[in-house]
């Protein structure tokens, strides 16, 4: 499964690729793509070793990982109400920034582009630009998240979703 994570604290760790270190994509600096065992999701990342035992090979692993997340993502459920949603995915929602199909239609139930907050692995807020009550509440709970620390903390910035791809907001 693909797990989205910080290199923040260490951004040369994308290009490591000792047998003990994890497979790791580029995805939105300084944010990255790691590939975990599981479940649960996120404990234990996917090493270069790993490819070797399993013989995969990166791109295999990469598209498998995405064809199970694309499956499980059927499995979303979206909470709260505009102008602020929530997901909930197994733990490492912010995985699913990489499901377009997704976000394709909460583009539709939200006013505007898509923004979003991904301040830690679990937690993903969803707003629209035309909504400054929405971007507001989304900037400040991550905010807050970041202010009480906690474990696989992401990114304290929003995200906008433009030409279906993401973008610092």
């Amino acid at each position: 499964m693909p797990v989205i994570e910080s290199l923040a604290d260490d951004p040369h760790a994308l290009y490591a690729t000792g047998p003990d270190d994890p497979v790791r994509d580029e995805f939105l600096d300084p944010l990255a793509v790691a590939y975990s065992f599981g479940p649960p999701f996120g404990e234990r990342l996917v090493t270069y070793a790993d490819l070797n035992e399993l013989g995969l090979s990166h791109r295999k692993l990469r598209r498998l990982a995405l064809n199970t997340l694309e499956e499980m993502a059927t499995g979303v459920a979206i909470h709260g109400q505009p102008p602020v949603l929530m997901l909930s995915f197994e733990g490492i929602e912010s995985s699913l920034l990489l499901v377009d199909e997704l976000w394709e239609k909460l583009a539709e139930s939200v006013p505007g582009e898509l923004i979003v907050g991904v301040p830690a692995r679990d937690v993903v807020f969803v707003t629209g630009l035309d909504s400054p009550q929405g971007v507001e509440k989304v900037q400040r709970g991550c905010e807050r998240m970041f202010f009480a620390g906690g474990d696989h903390l992401l990114l304290p910035d929003l995200l906008v979703r433009r030409e279906g791809g993401w973008e610092l907001y």
